[in-house]
């Protein structure tokens, strides 16, 4: 018996998982999390700090004398909130280099500009004064690792089992 089992943080090489699907898993949770922050007064993007560390939320005050339905419903958005911020938070602290700080900085920085805020592979080039390549290969792991965290990757086919990639 190890005392650590690798394989549960691995992140699965691209040539086993459906690229696509794992996609499409990743954007439907990021709109249901976008919504569910504007349904309780955030805005759709969170705050991260100049590090691109996430800033909690502030959700307090939120009641001001609204009838006792929408109350009702903004408590059940709260909640909604609540389980998809604390997913999100998750998925974002894995969005990680393992050895260099200043390239978790910079991955986080292509992850909240290309997914969040919907710049273009150009414009972050621009913004963040990097190649093209730097840019892309930044965001497929980013949204790897934030997904293999969260569960959403799928893989090829139910037959091929899910290899991990060799450094």
């Amino acid at each position: 018996m190890t005392l650590f089992d690798i394989s549960k943080y691995e992140i699965p090489c691209s040539e086993t998982i459906d690229l696509a699907l794992t996609k499409k898993n990743f954007e439907i949770f990021i709109g249901a999390y976008k919504s569910a922050r504007e349904k309780v007064g955030q805005p759709r993007v969170p705050k991260v700090t100049p590090s691109y560390s996430l800033l909690p939320p502030s959700t307090a005050g939120g009641h001001s004398g609204e009838a006792e339905r929408l109350l009702i419903q903004k408590e059940e958005d709260l909640a909604e909130f609540q389980t998809l911020h604390q997913l999100f938070a998750k998925g974002f602290a894995a969005v990680a280099h393992p050895f260099k700080a200043e390239v978790t900085e910079r991955r986080r920085q292509i992850f909240v500009l290309r997914y969040l805020q919907g710049l273009t592979v150009n414009e972050i080039m621009e913004r963040v004064a990097v190649s093209k390549d730097i840019v892309t290969d930044e965001s497929k792991e980013a949204l790897l690792q934030f997904s293999r965290e969260l569960q959403l990757v799928v893989k090829k086919s139910e037959s091929t089992p899910l290899s991990l990639c060799q450094s």
